[in-house]
C-alpha cells in the first residue's frame, strides 16, 4: 500500500528533508509577521551524529506541521521555496556572487564554513536578508527577458561608451531622482543598489540596478473572528531592476508599471550615464513582424557607407493556432523562402494565417563603401522585443543591423504621446480604458478616429492577432463566418458557415490590439491630476483608484476616478467598497462611463467627459462644473428629503432613504420590490405582505432578488421585517421599526 504523503508543502518537505535539522528548525520557526502562526516546533534538536534521533526529529516536524491549514503554511512554503531557489543549479553561483560583493571577511568566512549549498542558502536568508533578496534580483535578472509585458530593453545613443562601474554610481542621487520623477511622498523611502555582474558565456559584463519603493496604497478586507470584515490598508512593495551593459550601450529593465520602467530608465541614463534625455531620449526597441504576413521578401534599401547586395529571411517560425504549436522553415540564403513555401505549403499558406511570429532569421550580404570585402550580418528576431543584435560586439554591425529593421519597419521606437496630442484624443482614450474587454479590434479604433501606429509608438496599444471569425447577418446568410487570405491587397474573404463567399473584408478592421491596461491608466490619472488640491493615489480597485483631494467650500472632498461603472455587477461591487470606507466622507467619483448610477455608496458620481473644457487651453476640465456637480449631488448622497427610487433605465437605478447611503440598484425585481416599500412607505402604511411584495416574481422571499453579499448588508439597514409574520418594510432612520411601534401599543393597552 503506497505511503500517504504529509499534507505540507513540497519545499517545506525538501527542506526537512535535506538540510541539517538545527537549520532547518531555525528557519522553519522564523516569522515574518504576526499574522503568521507559531508552529511551537521542538527547542531541543538532536545530536547530528544519531541518525535515529535525527530521524525521528524530521518526522516530529512533519507531523506539527500537517496539523496546520496549507494557507497557514503557505508563508513557509514560500520561504522554503527561495531557500531552494539559490542552493541548486546557477542559484548557488548567483548567491556566492553577490556574497562576495557584499559580505565582510568574517560573514564570508562563516558563509564558505557552512557544509553545503542549502545551508549557506539558509544562513544567508537568516544572517544577511538583505544580501539573500540582492541574491534574488540577481539570479532573475539574466531571465526577465522571457517576461512579457514587464519588460523592455532601450537603446542609449552615447557620444563615449567607456565602461562603467557600479561603485562610481551616486546611489544616492538616483534615489533623490526617481522619488521626484515618481512623486513619491516624504514618508516613502526609495532604495537604490547598484551591483557589477561578471561577464558570461551568454552576456557581456553588466552593472545591475534594484530599486524598490513602496507602491500605492491599497487595501484588503480581512474576515475577522466575530464574523464581520474590516479592511487592511498596506503599501505594497515595488521592485525595479535595471541591466546596464556597456558594450552594448543597452538598458534593459523589468517592473510592474510602464511608467516605472521608463522613469527610472530615464534616471540611470541622466544621472548614472549623464545621458541628455531632452536632446536624446531612449529609443524604445520593439519589433514589429506583421509584414511578413503578406510577403517573406525584403528590398535591400539605401543605407549610407554600405552597399547591400541582398536581404533574404533564411528562417520562420509561426506558432499555429495556440502558442503550443509551432511551425518551421528553414533555407539556405541561396533560396527564396517565400517560393519554398508556396511549393511546399501551398499558395495562401499556414504562414500567412498564423497566429504569430516566434522567431525570424534573416541573412543580409554587404559591404562597405571603399572596402572590397564580402560580408554577411545574420540577424535573428525572437518575438517583440529580443533580436541578437544586442549581443553584437562589433558597433557598425549593430548600427547596420538596426538601420536595416528600421527600414524595412521591423523595429519601432517608442516615442512618448506629448500633452497636446493627448488633450486632443482624451475622450478617446477615456472610452478605451471603459472598455470591459482590454482588447479591441482595428475597426473600433477607425471609428474613434485614432491614430492607431502612433499609440502603438506611444506604448498605448500592442498589436495582436487578427480575427479568424466574424458575424455575418446579410444578403440570406446568417452565423459565423471564417476569415480566409485574399489575393486583393489589404483585403480578407469572408466564407460563410456553409462554405457560401460572405464577401471582403478590410484587413485592418479585423486586426485585434491588446490595451496597454497599465501604462493608459496612468496616462489618464497624470492628465486628471491638476484637478486635485492633494494627490495622495491609492488604487482600491482594478476599476477604482482614489487620487487625492479637491479643496470646495473650505473642505477636502476625497476624488476617485472609477471606470466600468455602465457594467451593474461593477457597480455594486465597488458600491460595497465604498460603503466599508464611509468615514472618509462624501466624495467625487469620476467616472469614465457615461450611462452609471448617479451615486456609489454616499459618493456623487461626475461623468468625467461631460467636464472638459471646450477650448484647446489648459485646463483641461471645468473646475467649476465638477463643483457645481458635487454640490447638486450632496444631497441625495446623503440620502434626500423623503424615500424615493430613481430608474435610470428598465433595469438599473438608485434608491435615497433619509440617512442612508445611496443603494444602487440592478434588475427590475430590485427595483420593483423597493418601489413597491417606497410607496406603501409614503401613504402611512409600510407594512407590506411578501405576496403582495413578490407578485409577479418567480421567487418568494426578496432575499432572493439579491446576492448574498448584498443582501448581507442591505437586511436590517433599508429592508427589514415587521412585527407581523410575513409582512416587510422599508426601514427609515428616526423612525420606529414595525416591531418597535408593536410593542409600543401592546404596552398602551
Amino acid at each position: 500500500m503506497a505511503r500517504k504523503a504529509p499534507a505540507i508543502g513540497p519545499n517545506i518537505l525538501a527542506l526537512i528533508e535535506d538540510a541539517p535539522a538545527d537549520l532547518a528548525r531555525t528557519l522553519l520557526a522564523t516569522r515574518d509577521s504576526e499574522n503568521e502562526p507559531d508552529f511551537a516546533l521542538p527547542v531541543d534538536v538532536p545530536n547530528q551524529d544519531d541518525d535515529d534521533a535525527v530521524e525521528a526529529f524530521r518526522q516530529e516536524l512533519i507531523r506539527l506541521l500537517s496539523t496546520f491549514a496549507p494557507d497557514e503554511l503557505r508563508p513557509a512554503e514560500q520561504r522554503a521555496r527561495r531557500i531552494r531557489t539559490l542552493s541548486d543549479g546557477k542559484g548557488t553561483s548567483s548567491l556566492r556572487t553577490i556574497v562576495e560583493q557584499q559580505l565582510d571577511d568574517e560573514q564570508s568566512e562563516t558563509f564558505e564554513h557552512q557544509l553545503d549549498p542549502i545551508c549557506k542558502s539558509i544562513w544567508t536568508y537568516l544572517n544577511a536578508r538583505e544580501t539573500f533578496e540582492d541574491a534574488e534580483s540577481f539570479h532573475f535578472a539574466r531571465q526577465f527577458r522571457d517576461h512579457g509585458k514587464l519588460y523592455d530593453a532601450f537603446e542609449v545613443e552615447l557620444e563615449n561608451s567607456a565602461g562603467l562601474e557600479a561603485g562610481a554610481i551616486d546611489e544616492a542621487a538616483l534615489e533623490a531622482r526617481i522619488k521626484d520623477i515618481l512623486e513619491l511622498k516624504p514618508e516613502i523611502s526609495c532604495k537604490v543598489k547598484a551591483l557589477d555582474l561578471p561577464a558570461t558565456d551568454a552576456h557581456p559584463a553588466s552593472i545591475m540596478l534594484i530599486v524598490r519603493h513602496g507602491g500605492p496604497l491599497s487595501s484588503v478586507y480581512n474576515y475577522r473572528g466575530d464574523g464581520r470584515r474590516s479592511a487592511i490598508y498596506y503599501r505594497p512593495p515595488n521592485e525595479a531592476t535595471l541591466i546596464y551593459t556597456p558594450s552594448l550601450r543597452q538598458i534593459e529593465v523589468c517592473a510592474d508599471s510602464p511608467g516605472v520602467r521608463q522613469t527610472v530608465s530615464n534616471a540611470f541614463a541622466e544621472i548614472a550615464l549623464g545621458h541628455d534625455i531632452s536632446r536624446k531620449p531612449l529609443t524604445w526597441k520593439r519589433y514589429n513582424l506583421s509584414r511578413f504576413r503578406t510577403s517573406l521578401l525584403l528590398p535591400p534599401p539605401e543605407i549610407n557607407g554600405y552597399e547591400l547586395e541582398h536581404a533574404r529571411v533564411v528562417e520562420v517560425e509561426v506558432r499555429l493556432g495556440v502558442w503550443r504549436r509551432k511551425l518551421q522553415l528553414k533555407v539556405t540564403i541561396d533560396d527564396d523562402i517565400e517560393e519554398v513555401a508556396d511549393k511546399y505549403l501551398g499558395a495562401g499558406n499556414i504562414i500567412r494565417r498564423a497566429e504569430a511570429f516566434s522567431r525570424i532569421a534573416i541573412a543580409v550580404a554587404y559591404n562597405r563603401v571603399g572596402d572590397e570585402t564580402e560580408r554577411t550580418l545574420n540577424i535573428t528576431i525572437a518575438g517583440t522585443k529580443s533580436c541578437n543584435l544586442q549581443s553584437k560586439t562589433d558597433p557598425e554591425e549593430r548600427s547596420l543591423g538596426f538601420a536595416l529593421l528600421k527600414e524595412w519597419g521591423i523595429l519601432s521606437a517608442f516615442r512618448q504621446l506629448e500633452h497636446d496630442g493627448l488633450r486632443a484624443i482624451f475622450p478617446e482614450l477615456v472610452q478605451l480604458h471603459d472598455r470591459v474587454e482590454d482588447e479591441v479590434g482595428g475597426a473600433y479604433l477607425l471609428e474613434l478616429g485614432l491614430d492607431i501606429p502612433r499609440l502603438i509608438e506611444g506604448g498605448l496599444l500592442e498589436r495582436r492577432d487578427r480575427q479568424d471569425v466574424v458575424f455575418v447577418e446579410e444578403d440570406g446568410l446568417d452565423g459565423e463566418a471564417t476569415i480566409k487570405p485574399s489575393t486583393t491587397v489589404g483585403m480578407v474573404r469572408a466564407i460563410g458557415p456553409f462554405g457560401e463567399d460572405a464577401g471582403t473584408r478590410a484587413t485592418s478592421d479585423l486586426q485585434m490590439y491588446a490595451i496597454n491596461v497599465r501604462w493608459l491608466h496612468e496616462t489618464l490619472v497624470r492628465m486628471i491630476k491638476p484637478l486635485l488640491s492633494r494627490q495622495s493615489t491609492q488604487i482600491l480597485d482594478p476599476d477604482l483608484t482614489l487620487l487625492g483631494t479637491m479643496r470646495i467650500h473650505g473642505a477636502d472632498v476625497p476624488v476617485y476616478f472609477g471606470r466600468r461603472l455602465n457594467d451593474v455587477k461593477t457597480a455594486q461591487r465597488l458600491d460595497l467598497a465604498l460603503r466599508a470606507r464611509n468615514n472618509a466622507g462624501i466624495g467625487i467619483i469620476l467616472a469614465a462611463s457615461e450611462n452609471m448610477p448617479q451615486h456609489l455608496g454616499a459618493n456623487v458620481v461626475v461623468p468625467l467627459l461631460a467636464q472638459l473644457v471646450a477650448d484647446d487651453k489648459d485646463p483641461l476640465f471645468n473646475r467649476d462644473g465638477i463643483e457645481l456637480a458635487y454640490q447638486t449631488g450632496l444631497s441625495l448622497a446623503r440620502g434626500g428629503v423623503a424615500p424615493r427610487v430613481v430608474r435610470t433605465d428598465t433595469q438599473a437605478g438608485t434608491l435615497y432613504v433619509p440617512g442612508l447611503d445611496s443603494l444602487p440598484l440592478a434588475g427590475n425585481e430590485q427595483l420593483t420590490i423597493f418601489e413597491r416599500l417606497v410607496a406603501a412607505a409614503q401613504k402611512g402604511s409600510p407594512d407590506v405582505p411578501v405576496k403582495a411584495l413578490m407578485d409577479g416574481f418567480g421567487s418568494r422571499s426578496p432575499q432572493q432578488a439579491f446576492r448574498q453579499t448584498t443582501w448581507d448588508t442591505i437586511r436590517d439597514v433599508y429592508i427589514g421585517t415587521s412585527a407581523k409574520r410575513g409582512y416587510w418594510r422599508l426601514l427609515v432612520p428616526g423612525q420606529p421599526s414595525g416591531k418597535a411601534a408593536h410593542a409600543a401599543l401592546e404596552a398602551a393597552v
